[in-house]
């Protein structure tokens, strides 16, 4: 029997617990891969994969010195060849940067590696490129700028989202979005952001649905692509999300593959837009230049995009995979679970749409063509465990 040459490779996976993670240890270990997984939680779900081989308990971020000094241990002691980062792991090491870039599967500006952590400067880079178009109503607020009136927020239309981002923190807070009712609001809220973080992104209302471009390239190579659409979010107001759906519309994925040519990234990323179905419009709302939560829909559809990118590092590179089935996926345990309760607890909902809800969920649990996170190939025990644990929490 032929080896796998995977196997002589260790892939160390950082923040175990993720359910973005967990999809990445799933598709490295599936292809051959010796996969290292890491967090900062003792029962981290990416540990209990069967695509584990090795788990360990890393040392808080709060203390970057012991975490670098743990993390030189393991990636010698494991001999890794690769670490698939999250954004904390990113910030932690920035004074570190150069050291571990050899292994890092980004870009190699550690200038653009973090211009890419931060919202703020996705917009100002639009801007200097001439993408303007397919933008939402926005203004900047730069250290010297002069805070914005509540006419002038206003103008960019209610509720207003203030964007803030971990890499031009202050302090130690991390990135968060702050959703204002009113331009008044928002207004003091800026007055409180501003002294925590050097710049803020301020938002105005896009209506319509959240939709994303996901792609990997290396080396001037395009691996793979993928588009999904949300279809149920936690809560149902608008949050993370539980249901989605492969999708594909050409215009958006030909700006998202503008916008990524311009910014000359490398590795993988999201675009984040939302959609207008009525009127066919749409508005970039951020990039993430990370794995998501949503990879175990691409992996099921066949875009196995952790594998395509890590191979491509190793010199293994394959024709681009960019053809899709439509299908469906969801976090069934607890995400999906969450948004059915969020729909019971809404009092503008009737008692008949909450019963429908409530029916959708068992419907969806019995078709055969919906897919769910947990209940993957070779690693389905994750599924009962966390349909265990979720039905307890609801129940106590």
């Amino acid at each position: 029997m032929k080896e796998n040459w995977r196997n002589n490779h260790s892939i160390l996976v950082t923040e175990a617990h993720a359910i973005g993670s967990l999809a990445v240890i799933r598709s490295l270990g599936r292809a051959g891969y010796r996969v290292i997984a890491t967090s900062p939680l003792e029962d981290a779900l990416g540990f209990s994969s069967s695509y584990c081989h090795a788990s360990y308990q890393q040392p808080s971020y709060d203390n970057p010195e012991e975490f670098i000094t743990w993390l030189n241990k393991i990636l010698k002691q494991e001999h890794i060849d690769v670490v698939i980062p999250s954004e904390a792991f990113l910030l932690v090491i920035r004074p570190w940067f150069q050291h571990f870039q050899h292994i890092l599967p980004t870009p190699k500006s550690q200038r653009l590696v973090y211009q890419a952590l931060s919202k703020c400067d996705l917009f100002q880079a639009s801007i200097e490129g001439g993408f303007q178009e397919h933008l939402p109503p926005f203004a900047l607020l730069g250290e010297e700028d002069a805070l914005p009136s509540e006419d002038e927020l206003h103008l960019l239309g209610e509720p207003l989202f203030l964007k803030v981002d971990a890499v031009y923190a202050r302090d130690e807070s991390p990135g968060d979005v702050v959703k204002c009712q009113t331009s008044r609001i928002a207004r003091e809220q800026l007055k409180s952001l501003r002294q925590r973080y050097q710049k803020v992104l301020i938002q105005g209302y896009v209506p319509g649905t959240g939709v994303g471009v996901f792609f990997a390239q290396w080396q001037g190579n395009t691996l793979g692509e993928f588009m999904h659409r949300r279809v149920h979010e936690v809560p149902h107001t608008g949050g993370v999300s539980s249901l989605r759906s492969a999708w594909k519309h050409q215009a958006i994925l030909a700006d998202a593959k503008r916008r990524a040519t311009h910014l000359g990234w490398e590795g993988v990323g999201m675009f984040e837009y939302r959609w207008n179905p009525g009127s066919d419009t749409f508005s970039l709302m951020e990039f993430n230049s990370r794995f998501w939560g949503s990879l175990h829909l691409a992996l099921f559809a066949g875009i196995d995009f952790p594998r395509l990118l890590v191979d491509a590092i190793f010199g293994h590179v394959e024709p681009p995979v960019t053809d899709y089935p439509l299908i469906q996926c969801r976090l069934t345990f607890p995400r999906e679970v969450e948004y059915v309760f969020s729909c019971l607890k809404d009092p503008s909902f009737s008692i008949v749409k909450k019963l429908s809800i409530c029916l959708e969920f068992g419907m969806l649990g019995i078709n055969p063509k919906m897919f769910s996170d947990l209940n993957f190939p070779g690693d389905r025990a994750l599924y009962i465990k966390m349909m265990v644990h979720s039905l307890r929490r609801f129940m106590s």
